[in-house]
């Protein structure tokens, strides 16, 4: 979507009465496929359109047969980019003695998304707009539906981070306190769209103001004129309004579990993502306090020592052995979390006992390693 997805080709910017003529033949051509092909919602007070957004429900495992809707459009030039399918469909007229096309991008979404996906991409900007208020909060929207996001793993993996809440547009704005019945009326001017918007819980106009100054702000500003007219225009004339405090991000997340009735599965995965980081946090402890300067490993040898003790170490009453058969799945492993304190300091009988025994931990961890290569041999 934007226009842009055909470089090396003359794609002008349309005036109203070309892209109402251009979506017109595009919608008549897709819909012999596709009767359920439907335009997006436009951004109210366009001078020029950049592309023509058309959106279709596909069920998988159909594939959608571009090519042939290609055909259909009378073109050869398509740049399929799964869910979004561009086409450069020919113009009537010339641009500069050269021909020129019209860029008419088609989504596919599966079947009951299509008002989710008019939702996150309709309107021009607006689902961009949305995104920045939702991001500093912890909320994610993506193609599939609104997500909110658990704080402690996001900078780790972020995809594992976002836990789903719904998918529903009228449920999504009713958490947010948006107007549904404005939004389906539809908005007159884009004035409307920054009015509807800065009503949402997630508008905080401090957040939204600091995160301008960062370069993927700064880059969107640039490729999208409607949002940039919304942060370097609309926002700064805004009033001051005392009722826009600061919220935290917790309070905002408890709201949302509670409305969407997502608690239990949040906090399941939270819990768990809290011990994967303590772990992970002991072992940092453990390989720069007790391993680096006691054991003298560096590198290469430092990671086989931490592999060892994770799959052969286990613990009986607080007390650390060697356990003959290896725990070699993460799952299994025995915790050193609850060895290491808040100041960073490991159970003095646990150091001790890492430190006499790695060499033998170690040891095991190599015959292991030479039995399941034999094995791998002999079953080859």
């Amino acid at each position: 979507m934007g226009g842009n997805a055909f470089p090396d080709l003359v794609v002008p910017r349309m005036k109203p009465q070309d892209y109402q003529r251009v979506k017109q033949f595009a919608l008549e051509n897709l819909s012999k496929r596709h009767p359920d092909a439907t335009n997006m919602p436009e951004a109210p007070g366009k001078l020029d359109y950049g592309d023509v957004d058309l959106i279709i429900e596909l069920p998988s495992p159909t594939l959608f047969l571009y090519k042939e809707v290609a055909l259909g459009f009378g073109t050869e030039h398509i740049k399929p980019n799964h869910p979004t399918y561009s086409f450069a469909v020919p113009l009537r007229d010339k641009h500069d003695g050269l021909q020129a096309f019209a860029q008419v991008d088609v989504q596919v979404c599966p079947p009951g998304y299509r008002s989710w996906t008019v939702f996150l991409h309709g309107y021009g900007d607006l689902g961009s707009i949305l995104g920045v208020f939702n991001y500093g909060f912890g909320f994610t929207s993506r193609n599939d539906g609104f997500y909110v996001r658990i704080k402690e793993q996001e900078t780790q993996n972020w995809s594992a981070s976002q836990v789903f809440l719904n998918n529903d547009p009228d449920l999504v704005m009713k958490f947010l306190g948006l107007d549904k019945h404005k939004y389906a009326q539809g908005f007159k001017t884009e004035k409307e769209v920054f009015d509807w918007t800065v009503a949402s819980r997630l508008f905080n106009r401090g957040l939204v103001e600091k995160r301008g100054n960062q370069s993927e702000m700064r880059t969107r500003m640039e490729k999208r004129p409607m949002f940039r007219r919304f942060i370097s225009e609309y926002l700064p004339n805004l009033p001051d309004n005392e009722a826009n405090l600061e919220e935290t991000r917790d309070t905002h997340t408890r709201a949302a579990l509670a409305f969407f009735g997502k608690q239990d599965e949040f906090n399941t995965r939270r819990a768990k993502v809290l011990v994967e980081n303590a772990e992970k946090h002991a072992w940092y402890v453990i390989k720069t306090t007790v391993l680096t300067p006691f054991a003298k490993l560096e590198s290469k040898r430092l990671n086989e020592v931490v592999r060892a003790l994770k799959r052969f170490v286990a613990f009986s009453d607080g007390k650390p052995y060697i356990h003959d058969v290896p725990a070699m799945d993460t799952e299994s492993q025995a915790r050193f979390a609850p060895f290491v304190n808040d100041a960073d300091e490991i159970d003095s009988e646990v150091r001790d006992w890492i430190v006499g025994n790695w060499e033998e931990v170690k040891a095991r961890e190599r015959q292991r390693v030479k039995g399941s290569r034999r094995l791998a041999v002999q079953q080859g």
